[in-house]
């Protein structure tokens, strides 16, 4: 096996000689340092052009343990001589952050979004930014009480642990990690893979699968399916306008909602024209009223939240177009134009603050409980 996966990484980190100089001999050092790192360094010692492309790149990189590479070839089920090099680029891509990051950046509370040189469109569809993990010592929403063990959580909220951190090199750091990291997927394989099946299910009734998984920087609230059982939700009793009309309520045109991006007591204007507010209080994050059980839920196309509950509009809410800074298709098939709620202007329309950073956004809080004076 190990001449298939020698293959896969040699393939890999050479075309990392294509990202920004200066990782190779620090990084190759430090694998060859550590045991936990041998089939890793092996590989490596195998193909000279891997110490080539590891001496000079700074940041830190994300390496999978022995135990992690085994699993990973394992999952595959197949031959990884076959994987196509803007695959292995991307897979190695995503373990590579271009800033160093010690331990202690990683484990702030609240979390830490890095950056990584993940730049494939089939895996970030960011309007040309890369994509990012989520890490945190602080559970998967960042809100437990204190820190615990470090976790980096990648496609589809897979957590990894950092089972060793901080193994320095000049110009950045090695963790080692505990499973080769997920890619981040659309929402819709998103919504599958984390067993939110309500929410995927109304996604296809309200025929949004294609527009959720293709509009880019678009962010996901979305309620657990228990969340839906409890607020006695039933699909079949709503028209697919109603389920549009929810979505359309549930999405910011702006930028990637990451939650440490968010900020307390701030409204984020929805493309229904009615804004929602975020919270944070007790080291809990709340949209309007509605707990966030998990946060920055990584997907190609930008980020998903999950809620304890469903989201209600209120009863008194008036509808307005909103807007976009560019012509694009929003969930009911209108066409918006104008400026962006977290576009570079830095405002939204209806007074909404908006969000920072990065393009088009659209927070999709896939809920389906309205009003009747609201959804009438």
């Amino acid at each position: 096996m190990l001449p298939s996966i020698a293959l896969l990484f040699a393939s890999a980190f050479a075309l990392l000689a294509l990202l920004p100089f200066s990782i190779a001999h620090g990084i190759a050092g430090v694998i060859a340092a550590h045991r936990e790192l041998s089939t890793l360094s092996a590989i490596i010692n195998q193909y000279p052009q891997l110490l080539e492309a590891l001496t000079s790149t700074n940041g830190t990189f994300l390496a999978p343990s022995n135990a992690a590479i085994d699993t990973f070839v394992a999952a595959q089920g197949a031959d990884l001589s076959a994987i196509s090099n803007d695959t292995i680029q991307a897979l190695v891509s995503y373990h590579l952050l271009p800033t160093a990051l010690s331990a202690a950046n990683l484990s702030v509370a609240g979390g830490a979004i890095a950056q990584t040189s993940l730049l494939s469109q089939a895996y970030a569809n960011l309007q040309g930014a890369s994509n990012v993990v989520y890490a945190s010592a602080y559970g998967s929403a960042g809100q437990d009480s204190g820190p615990s063990g470090l976790k980096v959580y990648s496609g589809v909220g897979t957590p990894a642990n950092v089972t060793s951190s901080d193994l320095a090199y000049p110009g950045g750091f090695v963790h080692v990690i505990d499973r080769v990291l997920n890619f981040p997927q659309p929402c819709t394989k998103t919504a599958q893979a984390a067993q939110l099946s309500t929410l995927y299910d109304a996604l296809v009734k309200a025929n949004l699968t294609d527009y959720v998984d293709t509009t880019a920087n678009f962010t996901c609230f979305a309620p657990t399916n228990t969340a839906f059982q409890a607020a006695g939700i039933d699909l079949a009793a709503l028209s697919s306008q109603q389920l549009v009309d929810a979505l359309k309520y549930h999405s910011i045109v702006g930028s990637v909602g990451y939650s440490t991006a968010l900020e307390d007591g701030k409204e984020y204007q929805t493309l229904l024209g009615v804004p929602v507010t975020v919270h944070k209080r007790d080291q809990q994050l709340f949209i309007n009223d509605v707990a966030v059980l998990q946060s920055n839920v990584i997907m190609s196309n930008g980020v998903a939240h999950v809620l304890s509950g469903v989201l209600t509009p209120p009863a008194n809410a008036t509808t307005t177009t909103s807007s976009a800074s560019s012509t694009s298709t929003s969930p009911g098939g209108a066409s918006t134009t104008g400026t962006a709620a977290g576009s570079s202007t830095g405002t939204a329309g209806n007074g909404a603050v908006s969000l920072s950073a990065r393009g088009v956004t659209c927070y999709m809080i896939v809920t389906l409980i309205f009003t009747s004076l609201a959804f009438a």
